[in-house]
């Protein structure tokens, strides 16, 4: 019995381990190598759809901004003014200014996190 316990919960987190591997659609590295920006789908698996709804491009991501340790400091999704689809992301860092930019007018502070747009 327990071993049947235990290769249930081992199934689950095999499941569970790849179905979030699925929700990362892409990864971009700051220049300075400070600053890490995940592209996430968010849409779920049961997640409704209408035909026509078009592909891959046009799936609400979350963006989210890490520090070179893997600490969230700001997401997207913090803002929800500021949602945007994947087929919108244009990515330009400006360290100087100490902001990343996903799409055009929207940008996460690099210190603050603060989402803007």
């Amino acid at each position: 019995m327990i071993y049947v316990v235990l290769s249930i919960l081992l199934l689950i987190g095999i499941g569970f381990y790849f179905y979030n591997s699925q929700k990362e659609l892409a990864t971009y590295q700051s220049p300075d190598g400070q600053y890490e920006l995940v592209i996430k789908n968010e849409k779920g698996i049961f997640s409704p759809t209408m035909p026509g709804d078009g592909g891959a491009g046009s799936i609400p991501v979350v963006v989210v901004l890490k520090d070179a340790d893997g600490k969230v400091i700001g997401k997207s999704s913090d803002n929800t003014d500021c949602d945007i689809f994947n087929d919108s992301i244009e990515i330009e860092w400006d360290i100087k200014n100490e902001q990343v930019w996903y799409g055009r007018g929207k940008t996460i502070n690099l210190k603050t996190g603060k989402v803007e747009c």
